[in-house]
């Protein structure tokens, strides 16, 4: 186990030391997480993303930190909240409820408190304005 951490450690500071290697990895797990939608689940965790990049919880800590600005969970948020953006306008009719959810959120509380804190406005006061 104790050799296991040290492999990882030695390919983070690998990663880490070249930058260009960290830029990689990071763009390869965000093409997967878009591409294969992955953000659309709601149980997407540390654990599904660190199945992407081969490090540990602190690297992929440090990854995003590096290459997105915040840590995982608001990056995942922050994609979530774009697609249900782009959701709404698609798709006019579709209940607030409804965008929050398909958007990958669990919780509706949570989608009005980021959307509002991201774009100043709640869904609904956006959709309005469509």
């Amino acid at each position: 186990m104790k050799n296991c951490d040290v492999t990882e450690k030695h390919i983070e500071k690998r990663y880490f030391d070249d930058d260009s290697r960290g830029r990689s990895l990071f763009e390869q797990a965000q093409r997967e997480i878009m591409d294969g939608k992955l953000f659309l689940n709601p149980a997407f965790s540390r654990d599904t993303y660190m199945s992407l990049c081969p490090m540990n919880k602190n690297g992929v800590a440090r990854l995003m930190q590096r290459y997105a600005g915040t840590n995982l969970n608001g990056y995942i948020n922050s994609i979530r909240l774009e697609y249900a953006l782009r959701l709404m306008r698609e798709n006019p009719d579709l209940p607030i409820k409804a965008v929050a959810f398909d958007s990958g959120f669990r919780c509706l509380r949570t989608f009005y408190r980021l959307f509002l804190k991201k774009y100043g406005v709640t869904p609904t006061k956006y959709k309005e304005r469509l």
